[in-house]
């Protein structure tokens, strides 16, 4: 598969629900992670006819380098740590730090919900996105939640990702994934512009939909 670049997130939505639209979702809930992923998330369900919403996901990270995932807990505490978690940090660390990732999602939950309730995705079409994925640990995370409340279907649908991680997803869920480069270097090494996205800007875009 040749690389894509894409110009932004909103780019990278318009070309997801493309790839989607063949897969007749059913007004689905298309639920974004957090922060990059809601701006994507907005987009997608706007094009496909659905409702947006977010399931919270946490990565864990390394020592001294917390983009470097060892894993990641969910909003249901659920913690997936990869195989080399052990032999990059203790017990100790990753105890703290999964206690520290949680009290995040804790207050995210409590501000996110405030303007918006949490959308009931028992028997109905799910979305699961972001704007790409790395390890794929915070996707696992947020998948695991995602199942436990028995939707219909599940399809995770992200811009880039690397074969593996994409691979690993695919075996407990439907996938779209519009460019895996063998040799992926960042999420952020694909877009053109990535800026930061606030927890202000999240809470702006969940409004939105609390009163359609």
């Amino acid at each position: 598969m040749s690389v894509l670049f894409f110009e932004d997130r909103t780019e990278a939505a318009g070309l997801l629900a493309e790839a989607l639209r063949p897969l007749q979702l059913q007004t689905p809930v298309v639920l974004g992670i957090p922060r990059g992923g809601v701006v994507l998330a907005d987009v997608l369900a706007r094009e496909l006819g659905g409702t947006m919403d977010v399931v919270l996901a946490r990565k864990i990270g390394a020592p001294g380098n917390p983009e470097y995932a060892l894993g990641a807990v969910g909003e249901d505490g659920q913690v997936f740590l990869q195989p080399y978690a052990a032999r990059i940090a203790d017990e100790g660390y990753l105890k703290a730090e999964i206690g520290r990732q949680m009290q995040v999602i804790r207050e995210r939950r409590r501000r996110y919900r405030a303007v918006r309730p949490k959308e009931p995705l028992s028997g109905r079409d799910v979305v699961l996105t972001d704007d790409g994925i790395a390890t794929g640990s915070t996707m696992e995370a947020a998948l695991t939640a995602v199942l436990a409340e028995e939707p219909a279907r599940v399809v995770v649908a992200v811009p880039v990702g690397p074969p593996e991680a994409v691979e690993r997803l695919r075996r407990r869920a439907e996938v779209v994934a519009l460019s895996t480069p063998p040799d992926f270097v960042a999420v952020g090494a694909y877009y053109r512009r990535f800026p930061q996205v606030s927890d202000e800007d999240v809470v702006r875009l969940l409004s939105a939909w609390a009163v359609e």
